[in-house]
């Protein structure tokens, strides 16, 4: 197959080039012509199943009013008391968008509401707008967008500050933020490749062909993305961010692979065709298969329950299909159509770089002297730091991703000053009888004393119940004040249709802490031994919670298994091609075994790096999910390159001699193609967002130390010391004629 491409584009180039341009000139027609359209809203990022959203539907049924997916939050403030305007304001602003989102509204001008909403020293309220959508969903942004320009409309009282905060005011800070970072991220990304590129070839129009031809295919997949998009695919920013670094940092790789050995043909003898139909009968299994194992790695997080990673792993897989075809057809036909062109003002017989020239040989006769000691002291090194990659607590905690400055931000500034921890983010709690499991008064008498047994878990700041309807801190008021409200409160914590008690929980943490955590364990605990104890034998009552912090406990405990579930699935894909590849067992088991201590020892360092250097709480829970199948699948394209070559050097020829030809021929262009790919991830960076950072970050640290470790050092130095080559020398003929 690679022989017959290799003729094609030897003898036919411009055809190639003519194919994509009307492909591109179709992209872009459609682009112009094609109408905006909304996509899918995503309802909840966890199963189906899970009790967190079977908590969320039962609050939907017995309790609309207050049911909520996710709120908006309109927080006032004021340095001296509130005013009646004020209260008018805010009221006015609660029924126009209850109206126009179709939310249900919370005011503070409504006496029962008020000791809620209302802070204790009067200076700033809430009114809060309940959304059936999830957080980030585009309905819910689109909600904040209309209550945003509500206040546009009729400003706030004068001295009134006004801002958007609450679950949905974070996701759309957030989905702006996201937003922000595919513009920046795109563009450092241009840059650096580019600068990269310019510095290995010494020619501009040898750096453009491969940013020229991975240029076009990543508007191509964005141009994918958007027809999936109308099918129903839910394609999200952030998924478009990883596309962009992902598209440039293995499309680039791929197409440098290619290059570098035509240019390696050319300066042995200076003729196009035949130089075009070896570099791609050569270097084309190899790419196909780096490709493959990136793609099939990507494609193993289908198989997880967290509905962003399963799209993820849909969306970059498909993009990527289009970089290979891109890799294998357009830059080749580029690079080939230009002959002479491609390398001015360099000639094809140019000398080798310095690195061909002092660094690799230098490298590789370290490795051949001694590749038992290389290969255990290396493996050694990561071992260590991939086992105190094991202790390493994630966190996961979107209040500390707030954008700076934003609106959302600036409100949760205020609520911070004046009302509690949890009041902005409390959670419910819910006890669901059998039908004929307690009487009124037995219910009243569970709820009573689970009330006070949860006011009294430390780090529980107030309990909103049935027996306390202004809370266990505000409950001391009148007689006549407290039969009131009680007759009012069934609307809120006792359903009139079914047998179900609501309890509103809120804790003096940030949500997303560990503390927080534990308490909302403990309060799950009480709950079910309160309710054994109080109920009659042989009747029960199932636990439900709801809210940030069970969310958070519940992604958490999906993402482990999603995480284990990859790890097993990936490696296992991805092991099957390179043993397809390289017919070798042990040596196929080293090269997974060297990336999963890359990826153990990157997480170390990079926990280092942000913990220690940079006094961030720790890494984002999601970093380690996105470095594993990256770093694990991209790590392979590598060691698969320096495999391959070590399996075409003539039999006749010494095992260490066969090392150091293949060490000193990729050496220069896996490097380079290394640092592209760490320079395109590094770039995740610029998005701002301190997720994207962090993985940003690690990602680089980990293809650096593949490349620069990784596959020059170990996979040598266990293919030495292992005598590999003398043990699967009767199949490499045939891993040559692939």
């Amino acid at each position: 197959m690679f022989t017959a491409l290799g003729k094609l584009i030897g003898r036919w180039p411009w055809f190639f080039v003519g194919v994509w341009g009307i492909v591109l000139a179709s992209g872009v027609v459609w682009a112009l012509l094609a109408s905006d359209t909304p996509p899918a809203d995503i309802g909840s990022f966890l199963p189906y199943d899970s009790l967190h959203n079977q908590a969320v539907r039962l609050i939907q049924q017995a309790f609309p009013k207050m049911a909520a997916r996710s709120q908006i939050v309109v927080i006032a403030e004021r340095p001296t008391a509130l005013t009646d305007d004020d209260f008018t304001w805010l009221h006015m602003l609660s029924q126009a968008a209850g109206r126009a989102t179709e939310g249900r509204t919370l005011s503070p001008a409504v006496d029962f509401l008020k000791p809620r909403l209302l802070s204790q020293d009067k200076q700033s309220a809430m009114m809060v707008v309940n959304l059936s959508s999830n957080f980030i969903s585009p309905k819910s942004i689109e909600a904040v967008k209309a209550v945003e320009r509500m206040i546009t409309a009729d400003p706030a009282p004068a001295d009134l500050t006004v801002e958007i905060t609450g679950t949905a005011g974070i996701g759309r800070d957030y989905a702006d933020a996201t937003e922000q970072a595919l513009h920046n991220t795109t563009w450092v990304t241009i840059f650096a490749v580019l600068i990269i590129l310019i510095v290995i070839y010494r020619s501009p129009i040898g750096a453009l062909v491969p940013l020229v031809s991975i240029g076009a295919s990543v508007y191509l997949a964005f141009v994918l993305l958007a027809l999936l998009s109308r099918a129903g695919w839910e394609i999200s920013n952030m998924d478009r961010v990883f596309a962009v670094v992902l598209l440039f940092g293995a499309g680039v790789d791929y197409a440098l692979f290619w290059i570098s050995r035509y240019r390696e043909t050319l300066h042995e003898n200076v003729d196009f065709i035949p130089a075009a139909q070896s570099a791609t009968r050569h270097s084309g299994p190899a790419i196909m298969a780096s490709a493959g194992t990136t793609i099939c790695g990507l494609t193993t997080m289908l198989a997880t329950d967290l509905v962003p990673t399963q799209n993820a792993g849909k969306v970059l897989a498909a993009v990527l299909i289009v970089a290979l075809l891109a890799a294998l057809t357009l830059s080749p036909a580029l690079a080939r159509g230009l002959r002479r062109g491609l390398l001015w003002p360099l000639r094809p017989q140019a000398q080798p770089s310095i690195g061909q020239r002092y660094f690799w040989p230098l490298l590789a006769d370290r490795v051949t002297r001694r590749p038992g000691t290389v290969m255990l002291a290396g493996t050694i090194l990561l071992a260590v730091l991939a086992l105190l990659s094991l202790r390493i607590n994630f966190r996961f905690d979107s209040l500390s991703e707030l954008p700076e400055g934003s609106s959302s931000q600036r409100g949760y500034e205020i609520a911070r000053r004046h009302f509690s921890k949890g009041q902005l983010y409390s959670n419910t709690l819910l006890l669901k009888f059998d039908r004929q499991s307690a009487s009124s008064d037995e219910l009243e008498i569970i709820g009573r004393a689970l009330t006070k047994s949860i006011a009294d878990v430390n780090g529980v700041y107030d309990v909103y119940s049935l027996d306390a309807p202004l809370g266990q801190a505000k409950g001391k008021r009148s007689a006549v004040i407290g039969s009131i409200l009680s007759l009012m409160s069934h609307e809120f914590y006792q359903a009139k249709t079914m047998p179900i008690l609501r309890f509103e929980i809120l804790i003096d943490h940030l949500p997303f802490s560990f503390e927080a955590m534990d308490i909302i364990e403990k309060v799950r605990t009480i709950a079910n031994e309160t309710t054994n104890q109080l109920l009659p034998t042989g009747q029960k009552a199932d636990v439900f919670l709801a809210g940030p912090t069970p969310y958070v406990i519940a992604v958490r405990k999906v993402a482990g298994k999603d995480q284990l579930r990859v790890m097993v699935l990936a490696t296992t894909v991805i092991a099957l091609i390179v043993l397809v590849l390289i017919r070798d067992l042990p040596l196929t088991v080293f090269m997974l075994l060297a990336t999963w201590l890359t990826y153990g020892a990157t997480l170390t360092l990079s926990q280092f790096f942000f913990v220690e250097v940079l006094n961030e709480p720790g890494l984002d829970l999601k970093v380690r999910l996105i470095v594993f199948v990256i770093v694990v699948a991209v790590g392979q394209d590598y060691n698969i390159f320096l495999v391959t070559r070590l399996l075409e050097e003539p039999a006749e020829i010494s095992d260490a001699q066969a090392a150091r030809r293949a060490i000193v021929s990729t050496g220069s262009v896996i490097s380079s193609c290394g640092l592209i790919m760490a320079a395109t991830l590094g770039s995740l960076w610029a998005g701002g967002l301190l997720l994207l950072q962090q993985v940003g970050f690690a990602l680089a640290l980990g293809i650096l130390i593949d490349t620069f470790f990784v596959r020059p050092l170990l996979i040598p130095s266990f293919y030495l010391a292992t005598g590999r080559r003398r043990k699967s020398r009767p199949n490499r003929q045939e891993s040559q004629n692939l």
